[in-house]
């Protein structure tokens, strides 16, 4: 299973957010839109590319959590 990285978003970005990963090539790309995240699967890109979007706060990979 493909890693997915969480990327949480300033309110009112969502759109411009997900309109700069499909320049990037991220065709996958669901928006959590309730509470400002978009999640990607990535492929040749770098967390740190992805964190210079504009409007974008912060990325990190998915990680199971168990209780």
């Amino acid at each position: 299973m493909k890693t997915k990285w969480l990327i949480s978003v300033e309110h009112g970005a969502m759109e411009q957010v997900a309109k700069e990963l499909r320049k990037t090539g991220i065709a996958d790309i669901e928006a959590l839109d309730a509470i400002g995240v978009i999640v990607i699967v990535p492929g040749e890109q770098k967390i740190a590319d992805i964190k210079k979007i504009d409007g974008v706060i912060n990325v990190e990979e998915e990680r199971d959590i168990s209780i």
